[in-house]
């Protein structure tokens, strides 16, 4: 529904979340105003602000079917630039500590792009709006307002030191990873904002490569699980663009990758299954090793604040930061943007609808920060709470269900629905998952080979 209103909405962040939170609130609103610290390029490039962008990528298929919805014509678009849909487990071979899943058909994908690729064509199809205005080079660094509502933000001109305040009826924080949302709060005379941490020291080392054409058609992508209880390292090799392969190398506290050239390949040979190494070695590089450090999970709960503004909604990595191993990180910023379109839908900007969406954008992650913590809670040298017995127990059963996985093709689509948050952890509770989980494994071992043979069925 387009509504217009007379109000102006402002977006603080021009990344991912902030781009389509933008498209939402241009339905509603005259005008909306995107301010970016950095410069937005006009094709698929790297940018500052998203350091990130240089590591591998796994877009889930249910954050590309919510952001496909809240800006139809997205995911064919993303193919059409050159991103890969592949249908998982059927095109994609994952690696569990228990062994390789079977590449069994599947309706639930994911799309393999660069980050940079990604980002454009979200940009592209949205900013042709012309409600939407965008401020690059320029800072947010504080909300104007007060504890009741928040009524613009305060910003800085990168290249003049100018300082100015821009009013709005609505704003959007979609700061990112870096984001200061917090201290702007407690600034205006908040309480501290709770902050939930898990921190199990997650680094990555990514380098591209091209392989021959053929090789890189045939190859399916590859997910080789960190074990984090056991060697801690892992890694993945998906397609790109332009016929390029993106590999990345991932270790956990105690186990991170090097970032030189000349040791990338030595860590590779160190992995659980010589396969990533093997594939890398007949490729050409393409550039040096990039790395990435500070991977943690770390939740702000703005929707546990005693009162909570008007006029402000957090979202994306500034709501929610997660290890990102677990690629679940653009899928939640889309569900929450989701959450946004629809309290707006039902309730317009009204008194208290930001306290609702806000608690809406916490539910949103909810199954993603289980997932995550969960799993990166049994390092042994992780920084956060310890494993509850809740979590124990369904740590216990997770690993039941992965092993039947490795043997059942039934069992391994219905664990990658949950991997991929197409479906509740509580599906896996399915008499037929339940039933496998507990009869444990069949007699014969799963195969140690990898399984890159195209497939058949």
């Amino acid at each position: 529904m387009s509504t217009k209103s007379g109000q102006h909405g402002l977006v603080l962040g021009g990344g991912f979340a902030g781009i389509l939170a933008a498209h939402v609130l241009a339905a509603r609103m005259d005008s909306v105003t995107v301010v970016e610290r950095d410069g937005l390029p006009g094709r698929p490039e790297p940018r500052k602000g998203v350091p990130q962008a240089r590591q591998s990528h796994l877009f889930m298929g249910a954050g590309a079917r919510t952001a496909d919805a809240l800006v139809p014509g997205l995911l064919r678009a993303w193919t059409t630039a050159g991103a890969h849909r592949l249908s998982a487990p059927g095109d994609v071979a994952f690696l569990t500590k228990f062994g390789w899943l079977p590449r069994t058909p599947h309706d639930e994908f994911v799309l393999c792009c660069s980050r940079d690729l990604l980002d454009w064509v979200v940009r592209d199809l949205v900013l042709r709006n012309e409600r939407i205005t965008v401020l690059t080079e320029t800072e947010a660094v504080g909300l104007t307002g007060d504890a009741q509502r928040i009524t613009g933000a305060r910003l800085r001109d990168r290249a003049t030191g100018e300082h100015t305040s821009l009013e709005a009826d609505f704003v959007v924080a979609a700061t990112g990873r870096s984001s200061r949302v917090d201290d702007w709060l407690g600034a205006l005379g908040l309480p501290k904002v709770p902050v939930e941490v898990i921190d199990a020291g997650t680094a990555y080392a990514t380098r591209i490569f091209c392989p021959a054409p053929d090789r890189h058609r045939a190859t399916p992508g590859i997910v080789m699980i960190a074990n984090v209880t056991g060697e801690a390292t892992g890694g993945v090799l998906l397609p790109l663009e332009d016929g390029l392969w993106t590999a990345t190398l991932i270790g956990m506290r105690g186990s991170e990758p090097p970032v030189g050239d000349d040791a990338f390949l030595d860590f590779a040979k160190g992995l659980s299954h010589p396969v990533l190494a093997e594939l890398v070695s007949e490729a050409a590089p393409q550039g040096s090793v990039r790395g990435f450090r500070g991977l943690v999970n770390r939740r702000p709960r703005f929707d546990r604040l005693p009162r909570h503004p008007e006029g402000l909604v957090v979202l994306g990595d500034a709501a929610c930061t997660l290890n990102p191993s677990h690629a679940h990180g653009m899928t939640v910023a889309a569900s929450a943007v989701a959450a946004l379109h629809a309290h707006l839908e039902q309730y317009g900007i009204t008194r208290g609808v930001a306290a609702r969406i806000q608690r809406a954008v916490s539910r949103s992650a909810a199954t993603a920060w289980q997932l995550s913590v969960s799993d990166d809670l049994r390092h042994p040298d992780v920084v956060g709470s310890g494993l509850s017995p809740a979590v124990r127990v369904q740590n216990h059963y997770a690993d039941r269900v992965m092993r039947a996985a490795t043997e059942r093709p039934a069992v391994a689509r219905a664990l990658v629905d949950v991997m991929a948050l197409a479906k509740p952890v509580t599906s896996l509770m399915r008499p037929r998952t339940l039933t496998a989980a507990f009869r444990g494994p069949r007699r014969r071992l799963a195969s140690a080979d990898a399984p890159l043979a195209p497939r058949t069925t």
